[in-house]
């Protein structure tokens, strides 16, 4: 199979996979209230899903990256399946305890949608393809919540979207299953200037996904280990700004239906819409992210004024007077979000080695974790204090995000005028 061939599979398995999860969104909080829990209650069944994809995050990207990309990629998408089909099921703490045990282990599958482009896609090309699938998932954001927050007010709505959430997963697993091949064309550059790195020499090649590792200190298969082997010289930086920028994303996030719900009266439907607005300049931007990579020319300037315009923009809109500063406001907000995720993705690939592309974007997408593990009893404390805590909190999280990344642009351009 052609990578072209590969990428389309990835972009339309991207697309179906965020579309299954953002049907759910416009009622999920209100469920969770339904339910009888409060705020600070709810916060802490959604922090389980955190917790545990902080664990399983690099563990997933790990066996990809030693037991190839297919294996894993299908495990995902089958165990999502029952994973969303039990949320459906969720009258009772208990129940929805279970789903999101279960999705918090094995929701991995955009993150290995994403090595898989890496493996398939040469170097120059990645700003592109990531790009595009990045704005197949804003086309997802666009129609999954619009057509959610509809269903939702049919009758037993919220256990309706998910049963749907769930077949798209068993599409999703289908697509997979007949198309992606167990061997993929391998490129084997993953940066034009390779880091230096005790683990890397000149004759490392890459032959096989499921290619063996000589070392015997890899065979132990553990978090532990994966973060013993993370070399923090190359990626502790940008992992530290990831954090901060994504602790404010889902912080003002986590807020966002009930802070709507509360100040405007806003229902469903309506958020749905609006979800889905912020959807649509999400996508647009992506068809525009290889364009800026390429007038940047370097990721690190990109994520720094992208990092500046979030900050601003969750500033604004902890203010915003009406749904239609907020509408406005989303506008910045969703561009911002699409450099900021393209940019940090491609430093992280221009950074790894070839053979370790799975296990960095892995636990990239831990530290991104723990942001989602915390924000959701956090902005529910910040929310009980006042109802502009959750989005000041976002501010102050974006702004030292951004402080951090520029620290980091400033200083490579010192270095290379020494």
């Amino acid at each position: 199979m052609r990578a072209k061939s590969i990428q389309r599979l990835m972009y339309l398995v991207g697309f179906l996979d965020l579309a299954a999860v953002m049907l759910i969104l416009p009622l999920f909080v209100v469920h969770l209230r339904q339910l009888g829990m409060s705020p600070l209650v709810g916060g802490a069944v959604r922090s389980i899903y955190g917790v545990l994809q902080l664990i399983t995050s690099p563990l997933l990207g790990w066996y990809s990256d030693r037991w190839g990309r297919r294996p894993v990629l299908l495990l995902c998408l089958a165990v999502s399946v029952l994973g969303y089909f039990t949320l459906g099921a969720s009258y009772s703490i208990f129940v929805m305890m279970v789903s999101r045990i279960i999705t918090g282990i094995f929701k991995h599958s955009t993150t290995l949608c994403k090595s898989v482009l890496a493996d398939v896609t040469e170097v120059k090309e990645r700003p592109r393809v990531l790009g595009l699938f990045g704005t197949s998932l804003a086309v997802a954001v666009i129609l999954g919540p619009a057509l959610g927050g509809n269903l939702t007010e049919y009758e037993d709505g919220f256990s309706l979207v998910c049963k749907i959430s769930s077949a798209i997963f068993a599409l999703n697993f289908a697509l997979c299953f007949v198309f992606l091949p167990s061997e993929l064309p391998l490129h084997s550059g993953a940066s034009q200037n390779p880091p230096d790195n005790d683990d890397i020499t000149k004759d490392d090649t890459v032959t096989s996904q499921q290619e063996k590792p000589r070392e015997a200190h890899e065979s132990l298969r553990n978090v532990v280990q994966i973060m013993r082997e993370m070399d923090w010289k190359i990626f502790g930086d940008i992992f530290l700004v990831d954090f901060f920028l994504t602790f404010g994303t889902f912080c003002y996030r986590s807020s966002f239906v009930l802070l709507i719900d509360q100040m405007f009266g806003a229902n469903p439907r309506t958020i749905g819409y609006i979800i889905s607005f912020q959807g649509i300049i999400g996508a647009v931007a992506g068809l525009l992210t290889g364009r800026i990579s390429k007038y940047y020319n370097d990721p690190q300037f990109e994520l720094f004024h992208g990092s500046l315009v979030q900050a601003l923009a969750f500033f604004a809109l902890t203010f915003a007077p009406n749904i239609a500063s907020v509408i406005l406001l989303l506008i910045p907000l969703s561009i911002s979000g699409t450099i900021i995720h393209t940019s940090t993705s491609n430093i992280l690939i221009q950074r790894s080695h070839p053979s370790k592309v799975g296990s960095v974007t892995g636990f990239g997408q831990s530290i991104q974790a723990v942001a989602g593990m915390t924000t959701p009893l956090l902005s529910s404390l910040a929310q009980e204090v006042s109802v502009y805590g959750p989005g000041m909190m976002a501010s102050l999280s974006a702004i030292t995000g951004a402080v951090l990344a520029g620290f980091i642009a400033h200083k490579k351009t010192f270095k290379k005028d020494l």
